[in-house]
């Protein structure tokens, strides 16, 4: 309805304003409520098949890493203008759009929480080296 896409819409804006603020807690949480909202609307029946990989993807828990990918700032701006292209596509009432839109947005953040396990993993192992030389003396 008219009244979801100007929720959807206000969050955007939100959006946009919390990331020339930096805060990544706000950045997250905005990320959470815009997803919320889109799910929300999906009564729009275009939303539902986009949604439920959506659904998927939150039972998994991919959010949990939310706030450390809004603390790196390329992954700031990528996320930000995907979040554009998904609220330009809605505002625009273009089904197919929206779902590109999406689609190319969960690549995204799958493809970048990949690399924030691989980088955590390899950290971890660092941290055991570190120790283990540390007790050597």
């Amino acid at each position: 309805s008219d009244t979801d896409l100007k929720v959807i819409d206000t969050i955007f804006k939100k959006m946009e304003a919390a990331h020339t603020k930096r805060n990544p807690a706000d950045e997250a949480s905005l990320d959470a409520d815009f997803h919320l909202a889109i799910i929300e609307a999906s009564h729009n029946v275009i939303m539902l098949h986009m949604m439920r990989s959506m659904y998927q993807l939150l039972r998994e828990g991919v959010f949990y890493n939310r706030q450390v990918m809004f603390k790196q700032r390329t992954t700031r701006q990528t996320l930000l203008d995907q979040h554009r292209v998904i609220n330009d596509a809605l505002q625009a009432r273009d089904p197919e759009a929206s779902r590109a839109a999406v689609e190319v947005h969960m690549d995204y953040i799958e493809a970048a929480l990949q690399d924030l396990k691989i980088s955590e993993r390899n950290e971890a192992i660092a941290q055991q080296r570190y120790e283990h030389e540390q007790e050597r003396g």
